[in-house]
C-alpha cells in the first residue's frame, strides 16, 4: 500500500437519472490523501470520494512515466 496526495480536483461523469443528463461528480478533492494498492494485472487502485474503486496509474513501477498520475497526484 502507497499513500497518494491529490494535487488538483478529479471529476468523472455520472448518470443520475435519465440517459442524456450526465453531470460531473468529484471523484478525488485537492489536498485529500488516499490509500492506493495494485490490483491483480498491476494497475494503481484506490477509492474516490464515495468509495468506489478507480485506477490512477497504469503500473506502480512506471509511476515516473505516468503524465495523467503526476498531473493529480503524488506519492507520499
Amino acid at each position: 500500500m502507497i499513500l497518494v496526495r491529490c494535487i488538483k480536483n478529479v471529476y468523472g461523469e455520472t448518470v443520475e437519472g435519465p440517459l442524456d443528463l450526465l453531470e460531473e461528480r468529484l471523484l478525488f478533492k485537492v489536498n485529500n490523501f488516499y490509500i492506493a494498492g495494485q490490483d491483480k494485472e498491476g494497475h494503481l487502485v484506490t477509492q474516490d470520494e464515495e468509495g468506489e474503486p478507480h485506477i490512477i496509474a497504469d503500473n506502480r513501477e512506471i509511476l515516473s512515466g505516468d503524465s495523467w498520475f503526476h498531473e493529480h497526484f503524488i506519492l507520499m
